[in-house]
């Protein structure tokens, strides 16, 4: 089995009762945090307020069954709200590559020092 399967509990671009909350809580957190970027530290791609992830991963780097909601994991710093599991590991939307949640933080000042919230 030599090929990566794109992970379907993942969903991008879907709209959620109240995602517009979601997204004004990015907008105020983006400047809150003026030089802090969020991006995947793979391929660069920048998640969007409406991109949504799933709790739950049958396989590594993380597997835990999950409750099944449906967020965006930035917003959160990777806590699921519904259940509280606190992911260690995201998957890229875009190309699929896992990296541990800290790494998509970046500052803006161009080194490679991934900064917290």
């Amino acid at each position: 089995m030599g090929t990566t399967a794109t992970p379907t509990w993942l969903q991008r671009g879907s709209r959620l009762p109240g995602s517009d909350v979601v997204t004004d809580l990015i907008d105020r957190l983006d400047e809150d945090t003026p030089g802090l970027r969020i991006r995947c530290p793979h391929c660069e791609w920048v998640p969007g307020s409406s991109d949504r992830w799933f709790c739950g991963s049958d396989g590594p780097p993380e597997r835990y069954i999950g409750c099944g909601t449906s967020w965006n994991t930035f917003r959160t710093r990777g806590r699921c709200p519904g259940c509280d599991h606190q992911w260690q590991w995201t998957a890229c939307l875009a190309c699929g590559g896992w990296a541990r949640h800290e790494e998509w933080y970046e500052s803006d000042e161009g080194d490679s020092e991934r900064t917290s919230l």
